[in-house]
């Protein structure tokens, strides 16, 4: 499950999904959200690595623009997590839930077609980076895929290709940070081998799929993850309806 966390979590399919469905599939007991929480601070520690001449940038000018787009879009995520972390926590075990919304992450990733503006973060407004950051507070529930909604969006909102990635992972880094510590106790108490295993594997996994994904970005193919997310969404919820 590390593994599947660190590929699926920077490609566009939804890492939460997979996790949803894979525990549901291997008959998982374990604590669920605790270990999701866990092998995305996998993923994180592998997003820091990439991109880290940039957050050094943001860390030596933190008031500059990318600093201040990240905590514009820092807020409805906040936001919006907080709203859902209250309602309980059945729907983030929900597989055909997952499944369905997997379905719908496929449909936001093929209206990308076409897309190929220029211009990069200068033409990031802030209600541009709100409703970006409204987007990644959506991916909350399994099935939804964070950077497939983050990346896509930008994009519907005339963000360069590339930029719009480096944006989504960027913000991803205070939206990760934000559910450990929200998990933070339980986490504590959940701490075993298997899910340090599962953290590690998540990181390494994680890296290498950043740089596929970058590849994809960049010869304008983001799209084609779309028909993979229909397949998994509407074959799982097809062999729940034939069990």
């Amino acid at each position: 499950m590390g593994l599947v966390q660190g590929i699926t979590e920077f490609l566009p399919v939804s890492s939460s999904g997979h996790l949803v469905i894979l525990q549901d599939l291997l008959g998982w007991r374990g604590p669920r959200l605790e270990f999701d929480v866990a092998v995305h601070g996998g993923t994180l520690l592998a997003i820091l690595l990439f991109f880290r001449s940039d957050i050094g940038e943001i860390l030596r000018h933190p008031l500059g623009r990318r600093g201040w787009l990240i905590v514009v879009g820092t807020v409805p995520t906040a936001l919006i997590g907080l709203l859902v972390h209250t309602w309980g926590r059945g729907v983030f075990s929900s597989a055909p839930l997952a499944a369905s919304f997997l379905v719908l992450t496929g449909c936001l990733l093929w209206l990308t077609r076409g897309r190929d503006r220029h211009g990069g973060n200068q033409r990031t407004e802030a209600w541009k980076a709100f409703l970006i950051g409204v987007a990644q507070g959506v991916a909350v529930f399994p099935g939804i895929s964070r950077s497939g909604a983050t990346i896509s969006v930008g994009m519907l909102l005339g963000l360069e290709r590339r930029w719009a990635g480096e944006f989504s992972f960027l913000l991803a880094i205070p939206a990760i940070m934000g559910a450990m510590l929200l998990e933070a106790k339980e986490m504590a108490s959940a701490v075993s081998l298997p899910l340090i295993v599962g953290t590690i594997c998540a990181f390494a996994s994680g890296y290498g799929a950043l740089k596929l994904l970058f590849g994809m970005i960049r010869r304008g193919k983001f799209y084609l993850f779309a028909p993979y997310c229909w397949a998994l969404g509407m074959g799982y919820l097809l062999l729940r309806a034939l069990s």
